[in-house]
């Protein structure tokens, strides 16, 4: 807490001034409070991970640079193939977007292309909106039961990314009819 940037901001969460040394150390009042000014979570993929695998199991790997920053990957872009769906088992390439910004935990996973009008893949949900990519329609993937739980079981990084991208591979390529994901 001791380098730490802190600004006072008022009841309406508006910035009021940087705090000085004797306001951090003190009570505030008057209705101002004291709020660090920038809150390290540390929870992205690091992106010399995220640079691994992109040179040597996924080259069409690609950050998007409004989530991510010098040193972490809070979405990044893959191309891979699957199927059409559980009826039809011809080749569909997939532009698949994934919210790491809490890699942490299970991250989001959703196709932006093909549109979400020409998927038929039974664990592809129907099109929404979602916070990772708000002005676009695009549509959610069901990962499958206990893929959060697998997840948590890995402990490096470089498990984690590896188990979900052969995860995302696996659903792709093998539809499960009984997932109700795309009731259509």
């Amino acid at each position: 807490m001791d380098n730490e940037e802190y600004g006072i901001f008022n009841g309406n969460g508006d910035f009021l001034r940087r705090a000085s040394e004797a306001e951090r150390s003190r009570e505030n009042s008057r209705n101002e409070y004291l709020v660090p000014l920038r809150v390290r979570s540390g929870s992205s993929l690091s992106k010399a991970v995220f640079d691994s695998f992109k040179l040597t199991s996924y080259p069409s790997l690609n950050l998007i640079r409004d989530h991510s920053s010098k040193t972490t990957v809070g979405a990044f872009v893959v191309n891979l193939q699957g199927v059409v769906s559980s009826r039809d088992y011809t080749a569909m390439n997939y532009q698949i977007l994934i919210d790491s910004r809490s890699f942490s935990e299970a991250p989001q996973v959703f196709i932006l292309t093909p549109k979400c009008e020409n998927i038929l893949h039974e664990n592809i949900f129907e099109k929404g909106r979602y916070n990772i990519l708000p002005q676009r329609e695009i549509c959610g993937v069901c990962m499958g039961p206990g893929f959060s739980e697998q997840f948590a079981t890995y402990q490096t990084e470089k498990e984690k990314l590896g188990f979900l991208l052969h995860q995302i591979e696996d659903v792709l390529k093998n539809p499960n009819p009984d997932d109700r994901a795309r009731t259509r």
